[in-house]
């Protein structure tokens, strides 16, 4: 039988409970302890405890943002440039978060201080994002780097005052903190800026975002553009912060052929002419005949680069307020278009120095061969004749130019045939692109080869039924007096990078040749006498040998009724023409829109001004004063003048709606001065007509002048 164990109970001694007490209490005491280390730490080493976690963590990158290449004329001016700018940005969680009520109200108050900002509605916006971390401040955009210095100095005052204001030694009683700034940082970026506002608007165009929009903006984009660098970063195994860069590659420099002198002050005589006497289109293109460099071209409706989306120079707020997007659309770029390569005309007679160029360059004409011009002809059943049916009498290519014959003109198309003369139209450039550095450019409307038959070769020959663009007349024009060289018009001379290195030069590229040397010269000599002794005497300018041509067109859109659009086209000096001038005034605010002198004249005040600027001074021995009396000692008539507009007698013949006239296009008139056989000199700019021949048409007639003076050519 098994004996059980008899259960011994022990017991928790005095002894042993004391020695559960100690080690309580010294488990007690070293954790306070610790806890008070812990606080010591944070508060003492938080930052290296920080880098050290940082260390443990992923590196951190950054991109470095590139710099847009600026835009600067052909003397070094700048006309675009891109300025480093900060943006203020606040962090709602951040300010909200903070367990000091003193530092959330400090924080806001301070921020609508300092940047202006209703602060009332600043912490309106604040509460009601209260889980945000990045709120953009929209009073505080596009900030100088003093400016956000400024206020980083406030942040870092506050926080010095609040670090000096903590409580001493034990027995120096409390200190109160002062409170300090929150959640506020500042972002870094590139804003683009135009320093002359809305001078060149149309040439340099703007930015959005970071593509160019219209004008060199566009154009040159890539160039303009470079590429991002990026910042990467990593704390090593001393916690110090290394850092590793990749710069950013900045954009190049773009040299325009623009000079900004010139070129405001053609927009501001343009502004000037726009509103005394007023018309619907004002346009001046100026240019190097000798490379094709663009030096100024202007046309109204100027806009603030700056801020190319305001309409209120145009449009009232009301006005802008009911727009629908499509509306708004249309009337921005109604503004931003350059009427130079946008906008498509018949040209009337300043295109006759193409056609005569071509008759002789193919040797059809020579200089002394003769036309007889009794004041019409018919041409296809059509009757076509020179402005008022004034008869010029025995006119060789040089009078028929001087005195703008257009019976001579279209007997010179009719010599060279519709596939001679289509030949020089492609040649001069005309129903195709140029090819000019800027976008938006217009082909124009001629008339193709087949359908060029004897009305439509004796229309076009004097600027009728088809269509151009400044830029073509101008660039076509510049081969006729340099010799024949047909350079692409450009208004980019030079591409630079930062270290100035060229990265792309534009010194004049010759596309074609037009017209042999020994035709330029005459043109040139035909244009000297034009502006001497023909219809174009008002351009002249003093101590200047000026040559050019006129033209008028009457136009025969819907509602378009005595409407006109009056030209010049020249250049200047004669010998070495180092100038090409082309002028537009469409449909001028007078009653008597037929007269050329309105665009003559104002190219003579234009060139006054500009020619110095350029480099070329007067002489005041040069021929080119001719507004002296000419040697049979009749005195110079200018025709009519903006002031005081001298009425002519000129007869407007319409509706050619039915000989090839191709959509948008109109009919022309030119003036002229007429020689009568008694060698009584008179000054009479006639108009152009081309109409049937019906004797039911009615003749306005607006009454003879004192001096003879008449309308442009109509046929």
């Amino acid at each position: 039988m098994a004996v059980k164990k008899k259960k011994t109970n022990k017991k928790f001694s005095y002894r042993m409970k004391k020695t559960l007490v100690a080690v309580m209490l010294t488990i007690a005491i070293a954790f306070i302890a610790l806890i008070f280390r812990v606080f010591f730490l944070i508060d003492q080493d938080q930052d290296r405890y920080k880098k050290r976690v940082l260390a443990q963590q992923s590196y951190i990158s950054n991109e470095i943002k590139y710099r847009r290449g600026d835009i600067v004329d052909r003397n070094g001016t700048t006309l675009a440039i891109s300025v480093k700018v900060y943006d203020a940005v606040v962090s709602p969680s951040e300010i909200l978060s903070d367990n000091n009520e003193n530092n959330r109200d400090y924080t806001i108050k301070t921020v609508a201080e300092f940047f202006k900002i209703d602060e009332e509605e600043l912490r309106t916006k604040i509460n009601e994002r209260p889980n945000s971390k990045y709120m953009l401040l929209e009073g505080a955009k596009g900030l100088s780097a003093d400016e956000k210095d400024k206020f980083n100095k406030l942040v870092e005052e506050s926080e010095q005052a609040a670090k000096e204001a903590k409580p001493g030694k034990k027995g120096e009683g409390a200190v109160t903190v002062p409170p300090v700034i929150n959640g506020v940082w500042f972002e870094e970026r590139f804003e683009r800026k135009y320093p002359l506002s809305t001078v060149a608007c149309k040439i340099i165009g703007f930015v959005d975002g970071d593509m160019g929009n219209t004008g060199i903006e566009e154009y040159y984009n890539d160039s303009l553009s470079g590429s991002n660098g990026r910042e990467y970063g990593y704390y090593d195994s001393e916690l110090n912060l290394q850092r590793t860069v990749k710069a950013p590659i900045n954009g190049d420099t773009v040299i325009s052929s623009i000079d900004a002198n010139v070129q405001g002050i053609l927009e501001k005589k343009v502004d000037y002419y726009m509103k005394e006497p007023g018309a619907k289109n004002v346009a001046v293109m100026l240019m190097d005949p000798n490379n094709g460099e663009v030096i100024a071209m202007a046309s109204n409706g100027q806009f603030d680069l700056n801020n190319p989306r305001d309409l209120s120079a145009y449009y009232t707020d009301s006005e802008v307020a009911v727009m629908s997007n499509e509306e708004k659309t249309t009337a921005l770029n109604t503004m931003w278009k350059n009427f130079c390569i946008s906008d498509t005309y018949e040209p009337g007679s300043t295109f006759k120095n193409f056609t005569v160029a071509a008759a002789l360059d193919e040797g059809t004409v020579n200089a002394n061969t003769t036309f007889n011009c009794e004041g019409k002809t018919t041409v296809a059943d059509y009757e076509i004749g020179c402005a008022n049916r004034v008869a010029h009498g025995i006119v060789t290519p040089k009078k028929a130019l001087m005195e703008s014959c257009n019976v001579a003109l279209l007997n010179m198309a009719l010599g060279l045939g519709r596939d001679q003369f289509y030949r020089y139209m492609n040649l001069y450039g005309f129903g195709k692109n140029t090819g000019i550095d800027m976008r938006g450019e217009q082909k124009g409307i001629i008339h193709k080869k087949d359908n060029l038959n004897s009305t439509e070769l004796a229309t076009s020959s004097f600027g009728q039924t088809q269509n151009v663009t400044m830029v073509q007349m101008l660039s076509a024009f510049c081969s006729l007096i340099n010799g024949g060289k047909y350079y692409q018009p450009h208004v980019v001379k030079e591409i630079v990078n930062e270290q100035g290195g060229i990265v792309e030069k534009m010194d004049g590229k010759l596309l074609r040749h037009t017209v042999t040397s020994q035709t330029s010269d005459f043109i040139k000599d035909a244009l000297l006498a034009t502006v001497k002794e023909g219809t174009a005497k008002p351009a002249a300018v003093p101590g200047y040998e000026i040559s050019g041509k006129t033209g008028t067109a009457e136009k025969h859109e819907k509602d378009s009724d005595g409407k006109y659009l009056v030209s010049f086209i020249g250049f200047v000096p004669y010998d070495k023409p180092q100038l090409a001038i082309y002028v537009i005034v469409d449909e001028p605010n007078v009653e008597d829109q037929a007269h050329s002198t309105y665009a003559t004249e104002f190219a003579s005040e234009i060139m006054k001004e500009i020619l110095p600027f350029l480099g070329l001074y007067a002489d005041e021995d040069a021929a080119g004063a001719n507004d002296e009396e000419g040697e049979d000692g009749d005195s110079d008539n200018k025709g009519p003048s903006l002031d005081s507009l001298i009425p002519g007698d000129g007869v407007v013949d319409d509706d050619l709606s039915d000989v090839g006239t191709q959509d948008g296009a109109s009919h022309n008139d030119e003036s002229q001065d007429n020689e009568s056989q008694d060698s009584e000199s008179q000054d009479s700019e006639s108009q152009d007509s081309t109409s049937q021949d019906v004797g039911s048409q009615d003749d306005q007639s607006s009454g003879d002048s004192a001096d003879g003076q008449m309308q442009d050519d109509q046929v």
